[in-house]
């Protein structure tokens, strides 16, 4: 084959632009310390590349939401222990209070310290957290979750909802709580609706009408025994007037209370007669009819105990230390009102101690996240760095070996250059 003077020429020029090429390209890696500058370098590995960086920037994301977690749920802990500490002082104030050799002049100097810890207390229900939000509202983190009426009465008006931060690619926390859950914990005494009847609430065929005492169905052992066991649920109600006989059924038609009772007779006009069983009363007297022979009355019942907070407590607290003390019946009034709010006392930080220990849970899970998202950060940047970072001590002997490499280049293509017949004319 046949090499002209001109091929030679063209392919030492060839040759030594690649060999400057390859030079500079491994200048730049070094320059910058990167494998590759761009994509064009391996896109596979820059594909990979892509892929390890959009995982860095949500795992980095995932930790920022533990870390406003993390301070939220500290800020809870520590809020719901001053309560809990506050709630120490109120019994040690009612222990004082109900001191035999207290007169009322200094009942009423405890129950005005009483009223600064509630006032205390209920400053730290309506903690807000560093965003401005309130702690203890639920979802509705903008409204004031505790207010006072004004007359001693504590309502909440948060919701009963939560919200999850993402902390990890499957994992989330929970980061506000409900103030109705944590601090809501005092059972008050039970209320009891009447959802239907057989005939209109009122007079019945017959002249009868049906009503039900709450608090006194509520203190019924029996009845008690059952909700605690099974939950509140719809119970119906069956009085036979004929028989005299009554039955409290559950869901299914069994029955939770039963027995006789005592129609009375018919009054006068204008009065009422009650009949009384097991906590219930019927009011069976609104006109004085006579009851008609055979006929059941039915209804659906269904009880609450709604729930208080220690803020609630306190006042009963309060109340009772503000009552004067003037004889024995006065004396054991306001011991009974301290005795109940001690009771109260402790029944609620006993809610506090089980919110504090679920608090407790979640602040362990999300350490463990924080692990695993830090684990998961290293290995990432470890595999991206692979593909990434340069390797320099192989770099700088690339470099220098394709320095000599140009350098030789450039030398033969001078000499093969003057290789012509020319010289020689």
């Amino acid at each position: 084959m046949r090499i002209s003077s001109l091929q030679i020429f063209n392919n030492g020029i060839n040759n030594i632009q690649n060999g400057q090429t390859q030079l500079a390209k491994l200048q730049e890696q070094i320059s910058t310390g990167k494998n590759l500058n761009r994509p064009s370098d391996d896109p596979v590995a820059a594909a990979q590349i892509l892929k390890f960086r959009r995982e860095l920037a949500a795992n980095e994301t995932y930790s920022d939401n533990a870390d406003v977690s993390k301070r939220r749920l500290e800020l809870e802990e520590i809020t719901i222990q001053q309560v809990k500490d506050a709630g120490d002082r109120l019994k040690e104030l009612a222990i004082r209070g109900s001191n035999s050799t207290m007169n009322n002049q200094d009942r009423g100097a405890i129950a005005t310290e009483a009223e600064q810890v509630q006032q205390f207390i209920l400053g730290l229900m309506n903690t807000k957290d560093a965003q401005g939000e309130y702690l203890f509202a639920g979802a509705k983190g903008q409204t004031e979750p505790f207010v006072n009426d004004g007359q001693g009465n504590f309502s909440y008006q948060g919701d009963n909802e939560v919200r999850l931060i993402q902390t990890g690619p499957a994992a989330y926390v929970q980061s506000t709580d409900s103030g109705r859950a944590v601090f809501q914990t005092v059972p008050g005494d039970m209320e009891i609706a009447l959802l239907n009847t057989s005939a209109a609430i009122g007079p019945l065929p017959g002249g009868f009408a049906i009503a039900m005492t709450a608090a006194a169905l509520g203190e019924n052992s029996e009845f008690q025994q059952y909700i605690e066991e099974n939950g509140k649920q719809d119970l119906t109600l069956s009085l036979d007037l004929a028989t005299s006989q009554y039955d409290l059924l559950d869901p299914n038609g069994a029955s939770v209370l039963g027995g006789a009772v005592a129609i009375p007779a018919p009054v006068a006009p204008a009065t009422t007669s009650v009949i009384e069983f097991n906590g219930l009363e019927i009011d069976t007297g609104v006109d004085g009819t006579a009851v008609v022979p055979g006929e059941v009355i039915t209804t659906t019942i269904r009880p609450s105990q709604p729930r208080h907070s220690i803020l609630t407590t306190a006042e009963k607290l309060i109340t009772a230390l503000q009552a004067p003390v003037t004889d024995t019946a006065s004396r054991e009034a306001m011991m009974a009102g301290v005795a109940e709010a001690m009771t109260e006392i402790d029944v609620a930080q006993a809610g506090h101690r089980s919110a504090q220990t679920e608090l407790g849970g979640r602040m362990v899970s999300l350490q463990s996240q924080v692990a695993v998202n830090e684990d998961f950060s290293i290995f990432t940047q470890s595999a991206l760095s692979v593909l990434e970072d340069l390797d320099y001590a192989s770099a700088i002997a690339k470099f220098s070996f394709q320095e000599v490499a140009l350098q030789a280049a450039q030398q033969t293509f001078s000499r093969v250059n003057n290789m012509t017949l020319f010289n020689y004319l």
